[in-house]
Parts: C-alpha cells; structure tokens; sequence
C-alpha cells in the first residue's frame, strides 16, 4: 500500500471513529428519564445505565481511533517515534480500561477498587493527550500553520479544563463535573479531529504532488539547445533551404 493511500485510511479511520464515538454518545443520553442530569453526572456514571453500552462503544471508538492516528502520521512522515507515540498509547490505553471497568454509582461512600482504576487510567488518558498533540503540533509540518495554531490553543484549553475537573471533583464536592468532564471531552475529541484533518490535507497535497512529477516525468520539458534546433529545421522546410532556409544564401 502506498503511504499517501495509507495515509487516508488511516486518517479516515480516526475520524470514522470519532463520529462514532460522538453518535454513541449523544444516543447514550438520551430518553434516560429523571436522576440523569448531565450537569452533575459524569459519563462514566451514565455508562451504568440501560444504555451504558453506547457509552462503552464509545470509549472503545476513541482507543481505536489513536492507533489510526499515529499510523496515519507515520504514512505522512510526521516525527511521531518516541514521547508522542508513548502519550497516544496511554490515552488509547486508558480508555479501553475505563470502558472495561466501571466506576460506582453515584452516592457510594467510598469507593471501590474498581472505581480507583476506572477514574485514574481516565485521567491518565486526559492528561496524556494534549501533551501528546501539542508535541505533534511542533513536529508534523504537513499540519499547517494554521491547524498547528489550533491544535496549540486547544492543547491550552485542556490545560484549563484538566485544572477545572481536578477542582470539581475535590474541592467542589463535584459541582457541575459532569459540564466539566464533557467540556473536556469535547475539546481532546476536537484536538483528534483537527490532526486527522491535518492527515488527510497532507495525504492529499502528497498525492498532487506524485501525479505532477509523473507527468513533468512522462512530458519532458525539451533542453533550449533541442528546442532551437527543431525551430532551425522547420524553418529550413518552410522555406525550401537549408537551416533557416536560404536568408543567409
């Protein structure tokens, strides 16, 4: 496979499963009736509802769509090897473990094992991400100037966000964190999104760029010398003579 097709596939891929996740999402919240409030209610706690599947296919939808990120960088050329593959693997990590280990309901005293390793791999996917994206921002040229802006901005956004959710959920005794949590959300789902752009845009110019030197390939330009030559020749049979015909005879 070509790396430029490979590129699109990938990058294709990752932002297959994005939509995805957004869809399941958005269908995980709904028709749930009273004691659902998003505002105060994490996703993970809407996970143990009769449609906490959609939000695990969600979560799963988000740890494919890494691994397809980073082979889509790696098709480009990006200088992915090292810290922001590492990064990547954590954020994909941390969400197949959150999907596959559920946090307490609400209202539990103290909580469980489980619970403990369901919120901490979830904040290590959370914090891992902008670091990640933010260090890919710097090394994939193909991103542009201004999607590499974008994606730096967004990085400062989770920042923010990150501090905010560490307030709700000790200090403010969770007040609003599920506003919180899913503004967070949003902005490393919007980071994921604006790279596989960036994948695409780069598979695409590749791509142009192959068909143009196939063709400067298959249609030489002719050397100014052969070029002057032919011109010589066909005024030699225009006008009867020899080269440039007889206007020097």
């Amino acid at each position: 496979m070509k790396k430029t097709t490979a590129a699109r596939v990938f990058g294709t891929v990752s932002m297959l499963g994005l939509v995805t996740a957004v869809v399941a999402t958005v269908v995980g919240h709904i028709g749930l009736g009273p004691g659902y409030d998003p505002l105060e209610l994490t996703i993970s706690d809407y996970a143990l509802s009769n449609r906490g599947v959609t939000i695990e296919i969600a979560m799963v939808a988000l740890a494919i769509a890494a691994p397809a990120l980073l082979a889509g960088l790696k098709a480009v050329g990006a200088a992915v090897r090292g810290l922001p593959t590492v990064l990547l693997s954590i954020w994909s990590a941390g969400l197949l473990v959150a999907a596959i280990v559920p946090t307490d309901p609400p209202g539990m005293p103290t909580m469980s094992t489980a619970a403990l390793v369901h919120r901490y791999t979830s904040v290590a996917a959370f914090v891992a991400l902008p670091i990640a994206a933010a260090l890919i921002a710097a090394r994939f040229a193909g991103l542009g100037d201004r999607l590499a802006s974008t994606v730096r901005w967004l990085c400062v956004s989770c920042v923010v966000g990150i501090g905010a959710l560490w307030y709700v959920a000790f200090p403010g005794e969770r007040v609003m964190m599920g506003l919180v949590e899913r503004g967070l959300v949003a902005i490393e789902i919007t980071i994921l999104t604006v790279i596989s752009i960036g994948i695409l845009r780069a598979a695409r110019r590749a791509r142009k760029g192959h068909l143009a030197t196939d063709i400067a390939t298959s249609y030489p330009v002719e050397q100014p010398a052969i070029r002057e030559r032919r011109e010589d020749a066909l005024v030699g049979a225009v006008s009867g003579g020899g080269p440039r015909g007889n206007a020097e005879a």
